[in-house]
């Protein structure tokens, strides 16, 4: 058996941030990994300012520059293949670093084991170490025990193992999990993109397209394709030719076909994971084990560090842990709230394909391109800096307004179809806020637990 002050269940990204977050103050962690090597498969790779501040405040943001992840100056956006991408730049954003991070997620996970867990350090990492059950006394969870039989104990648990945690049923997190769609991660050769240093989002015939470039000049191309689309190579590479590549401006579109014939894209599930508990006496999850939505605004990394940064500050200043966890739990939601609701109705959006959605997409992308004020508020929700229902809601209703206004000045337009088309913003619309509603509803935040509440009281 071993004692520990804190025990982390998963050495991925979020684990290894945790671990380094938590070990100040002479803390002992240890960080148990189930993997014996390297994660094959492919996740996130792009963090945004926000998630750049958390980690210069941890000191790796450094390592992980020199083992060679480069700066994204923003998102550049294509609502229409005909039209140059909208740059939506982090440095029109008052607040903050104007530049986010990328950087391959295998190395990047690599360079954050070697720099958290190193010589000298107060937290030990045990690859192939898999955590099957937790360890309760008094209601209380007191550790974990591994698939070997070892057992470690400490007064705190943080549950960082993915979005299909094992662990979150045992301290009775129910969850609600949909299956989305599915992702094809392809690598293209050195390839320019039409905003250099930009990650670009492209709108293709089924589903949104996200391209970025890697330190390498290479292009990782990241397409939505549908669930029910079947798995052969031949079928999915004849499914990119005819709805994907052309969105996607030259020389990207050529360079994604050719990457297409060379090899098969890696492919990986995209699930919408949302929970209304996310802690329990002695235990927090953070990250995706938490919950997760579409990666379409890139924010999981983001999310995963605004969790960790909430935890240890609440353990720092709450009198207890059990108040600590309360308010990180209730400042974890208030935090991704709005950000779940946004990126179901953005990713809404640029599925449906009735004419409402096509209204909104014109308004929207008329709204960009009117000034920096809607360009700042839109980046700030996209990128988490401002997670208020409110801001959401007001730039929702500003893009509808300027989609009735696009709709009003098509000339093209007899007053019957008007008329229909206006009929079709306003079904799309009602359905849309319906959604964020639903959302909003199904996924408030529980009461505290009678413990907790005491806790709370006392103070």
């Amino acid at each position: 058996m071993t004692r520990a002050d804190v025990v982390v269940v998963g050495g991925g990204f979020a684990g290894m941030c945790a671990a380094r977050s938590l070990a100040s103050g002479g803390r002992r962690v240890v960080v148990l990994e189930a993997l014996s090597g390297p994660a094959a498969t492919f996740r996130g790779e792009l963090a945004h300012p926000l998630a750049v501040e958390t980690l210069v405040g941890l000191g790796l943001f450094a390592p992980l520059t020199r083992a060679g992840a480069i700066s994204v100056l923003g998102f550049a956006v294509g609502l229409d293949a005909r039209r140059e991408p909208i740059p939506l730049p982090y440095a029109e954003i008052s607040a903050g670093r104007t530049r986010g991070l990328i950087m391959p997620h295998a190395e990047m996970v690599e360079c954050l084991r070697r720099e958290v867990a190193g010589s000298g350090s107060s937290v030990e990492l045990r690859m192939g170490s898999r955590v099957t059950d937790l360890l309760m006394e008094s209601g209380e969870v007191v550790g974990v025990r591994t698939a070997a039989g070892d057992e470690v104990r400490a007064p705190l648990t943080i549950v960082s193992d993915g979005r299909h945690s094992k662990l979150r049923s045992l301290i009775g997190a129910a969850e609600e999990t949909r299956l989305l769609s599915f992702t094809a991660a392809v690598l293209t050769d050195p390839t320019p993109l039409p905003h250099e240093e930009y990650a670009h989002v492209f709108l293709g015939d089924w589903g949104p397209i996200l391209a970025y470039a890697l330190g390498s000049g290479a292009v990782r191309v990241c397409i939505d394709l549908p669930v029910d689309l079947g798995k052969g190579a031949s079928q999915l590479r004849g499914f990119v030719s005819r709805a994907c590549a052309p969105a996607l401006p030259e020389p990207l579109r050529g360079a994604l076909l050719d990457a297409l014939e060379r090899e098969a894209p890696e492919l990986c599930a995209t699930h919408a994971i949302t929970t209304r508990r996310c802690t329990a006496p002695g235990v927090a999850l953070v990250g995706d084990a938490a919950g997760c939505a579409h990666p379409l605004t890139a924010g999981g990394m983001t999310i995963a560090l605004n969790d960790i940064a909430t935890l240890a500050r609440e353990l720092d200043r709450s009198p207890s842990t059990d108040v600590a966890l309360a308010r990180y739990e209730a400042r974890r939601y208030a935090f991704v709230r709005a950000r779940e609701v946004l990126v179901e109705v953005l990713y809404d959006l640029f599925r449906r394909d009735d004419e409402g959605a096509r209204a909104l997409r014109r308004g929207l992308s008329r709204y960009w391109r009117s000034g920096r004020r809607a360009r700042r508020a839109s980046l700030s929700l996209l990128s988490g800096r401002d997670s208020r229902m409110s801001s959401f809601l007001a730039e929702y209703l500003a893009v509808v307004g300027a989609s009735a206004w696009t709709l009003l000045s098509r000339s093209e337009l007899q007053p019957r179809g008007r008329r229909t088309a206006a009929r079709s913003l306003a079904q799309t619309t009602g359905d849309q806020l319906a959604c964020a509603a639903k959302l909003l509803y199904q996924n408030r935040s529980r009461r505290p637990s009678p413990r907790v509440r005491e806790s709370l009281r006392a103070l």
